[in-house]
């Protein structure tokens, strides 16, 4: 078997990732000169607590039972790395430097890691039901990088 991190493990990850994808979009929002780039950030950051709540929920489902095996390599590295990582907190990934089209490229480059990350999570899930669910913040995830793209074509 390979080493990997426990589904509760993943699921910590999933709400530590969607943390901080909220301060990431809250930091873009705050750093915009753009009144639609601003108000845009800011819907994102919410759907991203909105995403945290749903995975909290699920850590809840699980009580303390770990999941039976390990996550795949791959899911074990975005864990680890949590997409939207902040070490430095969220001007470490978004600067004032960067212009209002580099902060939606970053934004869609982690909303794409986020994806991923969430594919494995579903794979990994023993209850369907739950694996279905995701399919939703998926859906949304994907849906954040049409918004994004739909600010890259605008006169940010």
């Amino acid at each position: 078997m390979k080493p990997g991190i426990s589904f509760r493990a993943a699921l910590e990850a999933a709400v530590k990732i969607e943390e901080n994808g909220a301060a990431f979009y809250e930091e873009a929002a705050r750093q915009s000169a753009d009144p639609s780039a601003m108000e845009a950030f800011r819907k994102l950051a919410v759907l991203e607590r909105e995403h945290r709540d749903f995975f909290l929920g699920l850590a809840a489902a699980e009580g303390s039972k770990p999941r039976d095996g390990s996550l795949p390599a791959e899911l074990t590295l975005l864990a680890d790395r949590s997409v939207f990582d902040l070490g430095a907190g969220a001007a470490g990934l978004l600067n004032s430097r960067e212009t209002g089209p580099q902060a939606v490229k970053i934004a869609i480059g982690l909303e794409k890691e986020s994806i991923v990350f969430y594919a494995g999570l579903k794979n990994a899930m023993r209850s369907r039901t739950a694996a279905a669910k995701l399919d939703g913040i998926i859906a949304e995830e994907l849906r954040h990088i049409s918004v994004l793209r739909g600010l890259m074509r605008s006169a940010i």
